[in-house]
């Protein structure tokens, strides 16, 4: 934390989202004290005299990749672009704060969707091609996304006139609860920091009480994780939040000895040589047998496919507004998947067998 410190002191300006009619000036906000971030790896908050400075740190190396002041009592005007800053959104019940998202049909929030056919909420499609006049007349001032490419459009020009372009790492994180620390920062941008932080800690220890469970479990039944896009099969990193999620829930992934937080890339016939007779296959990304025998005809060779599918397709909108808040619903769901002997009250929150 101190070379991040000491880096801060180097930046001279910093992107400030005030409440004007007028673009906001880059101003100098000297750091007071560090805002205690215990899992996540691709954000910090900096306490100051006018309230926190985010550093969001590149994913591939760790250093400050963008610096913003968020100032206290200032009504941020919200375009998120990301599901799971909707989620987190919605869990601290300021929805009404939101007055932009993506795409409609990956909204899961009753009260987003309501908002939306009453027109306070719009819908500003893909953000590789966003409109910068739709941007500057909806009033927000501030703007997350996804960080999946390049840089966001006309981010510069948005910059000058004071609106706030941030993008969210949490998909590259590599802890499950990384991921969901995130919601500190919406805690912060929405005047729920309490709030946020009290739901963070129950959320950490609802983890830990299940994986003190899962600690304990000697057989670990070996898994496959992702699916073809065209043809590669893309499944998650050794490194990422989703492998943790898999080795947490007591199942032995196929690919853990694998680097990085990035998916990584295999043809079929690597995957049909390596998980011909892996008992599960997590998240194959359609919600039936059918539909996946249309897209990839050989995954009939898996014997995991016949017996252990499982993924959230039929409950998708839900899975991506609401898995990354909720880590330790998704691990419930994997150990009651993997250990059925394990028994839980409550059925499975996310995902459902692919038959």
């Amino acid at each position: 934390m101190s070379k991040l410190l000491v880096l801060f002191l180097i930046v001279a300006t910093l992107f400030s989202c005030k409440r004007t009619e007028k673009p906001c000036c880059a101003i100098d906000v000297p750091f007071e004290e560090p805002l205690l971030i215990d899992y996540a790896s691709n954000f910090e908050l900096i306490k100051t005299n006018v309230g926190y400075s985010l550093e969001i740190l590149n994913p591939e190396n760790g250093e400050i990749e963008k610096t913003y002041s968020l100032k206290s009592n200032t009504e941020y005007k919200i375009i998120s672009l990301s599901a799971t800053l909707n989620g987190m959104i919605s869990i601290l019940n300021e929805q009404n704060k939101l007055i932009g998202i993506g795409k409609e049909h990956f909204i899961y929030d009753t009260l987003i969707l309501d908002n939306l056919q009453k027109e306070y909420t719009q819908p500003f499609g893909d953000e590789t091609n966003i409109s910068l006049e739709k941007i500057i007349a909806s009033n927000a001032n501030i703007v997350f996304y996804n960080g999946f490419g390049d840089k966001f459009p006309n981010e510069d020009k948005l910059a000058k006139l004071g609106i706030a372009v941030i993008p969210i790492y949490d998909w590259r994180e590599n802890h499950p609860l990384g991921k969901a620390e995130w919601i500190k920062l919406v805690g912060i941008i929405t005047g729920k920091e309490e709030e946020a932080k009290a739901y963070f800690s129950s959320v950490v220890e609802e983890y830990d009480r299940i994986l003190a469970i899962t600690d304990t479990i000697s057989h670990q039944p070996t898994t496959l994780a992702g699916s073809m896009f065209g043809d590669i099969w893309f499944a998650p990193g050794g490194d990422s939040y989703f492998a943790t999620l898999l080795k947490d829930a007591g199942a032995n992934y196929i690919y853990s000895d694998t680097k990085g937080t990035a998916s990584q890339e295999f043809s079929m016939e690597r995957i049909l040589k390596d998980n011909i007779a892996t008992d599960f296959w997590i998240n194959p990304t359609l919600p039936t047998k059918s539909k996946l025998l249309d897209v990839n005809p050989k995954a009939k060779y898996l014997n995991a496919f016949n017996n252990n599918s499982y993924c959230y397709s039929a409950k998708m909108s839900k899975f991506w507004e609401q898995s990354a808040a909720m880590p330790h619903l998704v691990l419930r769901d994997l150990v009651q998947i993997f250990h059925p002997e394990i028994e839980f009250d409550e059925e499975l929150y996310f995902y459902q067998k692919v038959d």
